[in-house]
């Protein structure tokens, strides 16, 4: 495997560590909101674990909705920031 994300190998590690332990929670919260029934364990706030300080506002319908909105937004405005040269 060879990811570069920048060019000191130590924070390198580390940043592909963390991207790699992600992706393998979010395959597994896959599993287990299917498994559940429970789509609510895919809420991005939940993921974050926002919702333990405010439950109340991100353990409702429009939470998870707004959730779902807000991290459309994020990754449009992440795709929009890497943009490389076309």
């Amino acid at each position: 495997m060879n990811i570069h994300i920048v060019k000191n190998k130590y924070l390198n590690a580390m940043l592909v560590l963390m991207l790699f332990s992600a992706a393998v929670h979010m395959v597994i919260l896959v599993f287990f909101a299917l498994a559940s029934r429970d789509l609510y364990v895919l809420n991005y706030f939940n993921i974050l674990d926002v919702d333990l300080l405010y439950p109340a506002i991100f353990n409702t319908a429009a939470g998870n909705i707004f959730a779902g909105i807000f991290m459309i937004g994020l990754y449009l405005a992440i795709l929009k920031l890497n943009e490389h040269g076309k």
